[in-house]
């Protein structure tokens, strides 16, 4: 597995692994269903009301939320900022970690393990409100919304296309990394957003129309905490729902309008937010789902597998290079999301079957669809965990410098990544129980609901035989595709002489040493032409596509690779700024930041987060090293 340049060797064949991770689920159905005989209720479940103490009444007062909404819309505006005017290099903009790391990969988080925190500081939303709130305040002020009534019918959908749209973007779209075009989509997104509200109002669009308040609630049925109130006050189905109709869930709209003596924040056990099933309707049913198939894509795209379907796609497609991989990661996302659309409708048919027709299928797959969000958190922990730990250290420095002009607000402009912060072993472990446990709790939210809606319990344990297939045949979908880093064919690296730049890896490391840009620059030429000497005989010999690693220190990693005649690298991108000079042949460099055709001896340069694609479109092989910069970017 490669983390921070590292890979981790399995101590046993990935066979084994993916056989126990599925052997394991499978005894966690049998366990269940052996032992779990009563009947659950979504209404009663034991919980601890925060607010009994006066910490807790301080968090959740009206100025605490108040002031967490002014800091999140001060954010927003200087990310917007960043975007826009700041240095377009994305490791040194704030806007690309904000919005990626910060706030997509951090929130998910924060939304599944604590609760719906975006809820309480959407800054789209506060500002709306509080736009509202003057209106009232003021008579004879125009309504800030027409108030129309939003159809039934159309459900959760305009939030469903909304999220495929964000995902092509996060996937897909070649500028993601750049700063001037995230401030643009901000914008875009920020006009969307309120001209919704002033339509059909704030409260309609968050729960239907709002892709990242639709995500974020899903996620957050799982997390330990929630707000109630003691009557059901919202006129429409509210963050979760009622549990029966005596209490609105998760609504802040009710929090902020019921009495003191009915509020409750409360801290709850894992998952129950996701026995509620009364407010799902199909269109819910499909965002999940493009959820769960976004996030599984994702890791896809890091396989062997795809970069062979890839490479053959592309050769086959007329058109520029940046155009083609467009167009085929665009294919992937669409046939992945319809791929999982198809699947699980026919489980929830075989489900229905399975449990003699008591429910149709489509019923069936409304109530058992949020069994699938465990399974989701747990991919994205996988997933993207050290991708967090790792490339989320660059907001220490850019907290103090987020447009890069080269100020030092906060004293912390100097501090560099440590990309070994994490190593390949821990990342290996924590996904594999990660996405183990994920899969078990699963299982356990089925049974659940089953044994809730099935008249007898014979009936509940025949529906779940077919979702028992589902869950083990996508653990071991999830850990093939998690291992794929770590079990593809490489050959062993290189060693170089200690000579070449810096110690070899045994030696002691030193303290890290903080370099201006421009001595940055002077170590980069130093490097390249020192490389140009040493390196090219290595280059030239190298017969394989997969790059080998001739030198990793603290400071630079070096790899020598060769490209055959239509090979490319598939598209990627890392925390390091990369230096590239291509020893024999041609290669084609497609990024978002130009389109190159370079030859032996041509040179190319790369900050850090911008994706690219090198191939091979000659008819001989290619032959390059690259240098991958650790502490300057």
């Amino acid at each position: 597995m490669a983390t921070g340049g590292q890979r981790y060797d399995l101590p046993v064949p990935l066979g084994l692994w993916i056989a126990g991770a599925a052997a394991a689920v499978a005894f966690s159905f049998v366990a269940i269903g052996l032992f779990m005989r009563w009947r659950p209720s979504a209404a009663r479940y034991p919980r601890l009301n925060l607010l009994r103490w006066p910490l807790g009444r301080l968090v959740a007062a009206r100025r605490t939320r108040l002031v967490a909404q002014i800091l999140s819309l001060a954010l927003l505006l200087v990310i917007v900022a960043a975007g826009l005017f700041g240095d377009q290099t994305p490791t040194r903009n704030l806007a690309p970690t904000a919005i990626w790391i910060v706030w997509w990969v951090g929130f998910a988080y924060l939304s599944a393990l604590v609760g719906n925190i975006w809820a309480v500081i959407n800054p789209w939303a506060a500002a709306f409100a509080w736009v509202e709130a003057a209106a009232r305040r003021c008579p004879g002020a125009p309504r800030p919304t027409l108030g129309l009534r939003w159809p039934a019918r159309l459900g959760a959908w305009p939030a469903s296309a909304l999220f495929a749209a964000f995902a092509w973007t996060e996937l897909v779209f070649s500028g993601r990394a750049i700063p001037a075009q995230l401030g643009l989509l901000v914008i875009f997104y920020s006009v969307v957003t309120w001209a919704a509200m002033f339509l059909v109002g704030r409260t309609a669009w968050l729960q239907n129309g709002d892709p990242f308040a639709v995500a974020f609630g899903i996620l957050a049925r799982f997390a330990p905490m929630e707000i109630r109130t003691g009557a059901r006050l919202c006129p429409c189905p509210g963050g979760e729902g009622g549990d029966g109709g005596e209490n609105c869930m998760n609504c802040s709209d009710c929090f902020d309008r019921a009495p003191p003596a009915e509020r409750e924040w409360n801290l709850r056990p894992f998952g129950v937010g996701l026995l509620r099933t009364s407010d799902i309707t199909p269109s819910m049913v499909v965002f999940v789902l493009l959820m769960l198939s976004a996030v599984t894509f994702d890791g896809f795209t890091a396989t062997p597998l795809w970069a062979t379907v890839e490479n053959a796609l592309y050769h086959a497609l007329p058109g520029p290079g940046a155009t083609r991989l467009a167009v085929i990661g665009t294919a992937g996302l669409a046939l992945f999301a319809v791929a999982f659309i198809v699947v699980y409708r026919f489980f929830a048919w075989w489900m229905a079957v399975a449990a003699g027709g008591e429910l149709a299928a489509a019923t069936t797959a409304r109530l058992f669809v949020l069994s699938l969000v465990p399974i989701a958190i747990a991919y994205h922990l996988a997933h993207d965990f050290t991708y967090l730990l790792i490339q989320g250290q660059l907001i220490v420095r850019l907290g103090s410098d987020p447009l890069g002009f080269g100020w030092n607000l906060l004293g912390t402009a100097h501090y560099r990544p440590d990309i070994d912060v994490v190593g390949a072993r821990f990342a290996w472990y924590s996904a594999v129980i990660a996405i183990v446990l994920g899969h078990v709790i699963a299982v356990a939210v089925a049974h659940i609901v089953a044994l809730r809606e099935y008249a007898t319990r014979r009936a509940a344990l025949r529906s779940q035989l077919p979702m028992l297939v589902l869950m083990v045949g996508y653990t071991m979908v999830s850990l093939w595709i998690i291992a794929q880093p770590i079990v593809e064919a490489r050959p062993d690296a290189a060693v170089a002489p200690a000579s070449f730049i810096g110690a070899a890896d045994d030696a002691p490391r030193p303290f890290p040493v903080t370099r201006s840009k421009g001595e940055c620059d002077m170590r980069a030429l130093v490097l390249v032409a020192t490389l140009a000497v040493g390196v090219f005989p290595l280059a030239v010999a190298a017969q394989t596509v997969a790059p080998q690693t001739v030198l990793d220190n603290p400071s630079v990693r070096v790899e020598v690779s060769s490209l055959p005649p239509g090979a490319g690298s598939g598209q990627h991108q890392g925390i390091e700024a990369e230096i590239g000079i291509v020893a024999d042949g041609e290669v084609t460099l497609d990024s978002p930041l130009s389109h190159q055709v370079l030859q032996a001896g041509k040179a190319y340069w790369l900050p850090g987060l911008i994706p690219h694609d090198v191939r091979n479109e000659g008819d001989r092989p290619a032959k390059m090293f690259a240098v991958l910069l650790k502490r300057c970017d």
